[in-house]
């Protein structure tokens, strides 16, 4: 298969039957991953429905990541947030990641040239992350922070990902994967989605309107390594004021050339 490897829904959780596998690092993460998913501090009962484990187990879990500094106790509601700590993971990665960092360049010289948001995202199993997002309007807050994760087939960036798959490939991805709704204008039918991604391989460039944020449209082009898809590059608009034909007149060039340029570095 070319491309990067379609997640299998089997396989998510890693190999449980590996000697090596440590359930309890496992859950661990599972909680700090149920936690950045949420937009506040969670109880042990929200927890618990979000990670499949009970709450005697989370208790255990919350008590030693609030020792270790990755979580914060509120002692009013007694609900956990994470704490700045994990912060410094983020930094960790950048800081020390060669391709996030011969990017970056690209990106800031793509942003001054267009006068639009610009922002690299890389696949991780269901999910493209941004790496680098590089705002050019006051719009909101969280479209301007990196590490957000945005679902594989709603994002643009992620469209353009799963289209270096084989089509069928495609469709038994879809058929198996949990489609959420972002925002009223989301796709969440596998069939439109598929559609959109078939659109997405014949011409080379995925767009999409107000399905991840509402009030954006945004254009991404894939960053290739010879036939794998390792990143995505986007340029994001407010829908107001803006034109789909018009946007991709103004930025697919522009953005076709610094993925083609990253893909060759």
């Amino acid at each position: 298969m070319t491309g990067i490897e379609i997640p299998d829904a089997s396989r998510r959780d890693g190999d449980k039957q590996d000697p090596r596998f440590l359930t309890s690092v496992e859950r661990g993460l599972r909680v700090l991953d149920a936690l950045s998913a949420q937009y506040g501090p969670m109880s042990l009962t929200e927890l618990s429905r979000k990670t499949d484990l009970t709450v005697p187990t989370l208790q255990r879990l919350t008590s030693t990541l609030v020792d270790a500094g990755y979580l914060e106790k509120e002692p009013s509601s007694k609900r956990y947030r994470l704490t700045v700590k994990t912060v410094d993971l983020l930094y960790s990665y950048l800081s020390r990641n060669q391709f996030a960092e011969r990017a970056w360049p690209h990106l800031v010289h793509l942003r001054e040239t267009l006068g639009v948001s610009i922002s690299m995202s890389i696949p991780l199993q269901d999910s493209m992350i941004y790496v680098h997002r590089l705002p050019a309007y006051a719009g909101n807050f969280e479209n301007t922070l990196p590490g957000k994760k945005i679902p594989l087939c709603l994002s643009a960036a992620g469209r353009c990902i799963l289209a270096q798959q084989p089509r069928q490939a495609v469709e038994d991805y879809l058929a198996q994967v949990q489609i959420p709704a972002l925002t009223p204008f989301s796709l969440t039918d596998p069939q439109k989605i598929l559609a959109e991604i078939d659109l997405c391989r014949s011409r080379g460039y995925a767009l999409v309107e107000q399905e991840t944020s509402p009030g954006l449209m945004t254009l991404a082009c894939p960053v290739m390594r010879g036939k794998t898809a390792r990143a995505g590059i986007s340029a994001h608009v407010p829908l107001a004021g803006n034109d789909a034909e018009s946007f991709v007149a103004k930025v697919l060039q522009p953005v076709v050339s610094v993925s083609h340029a990253m893909s060759a570095s």
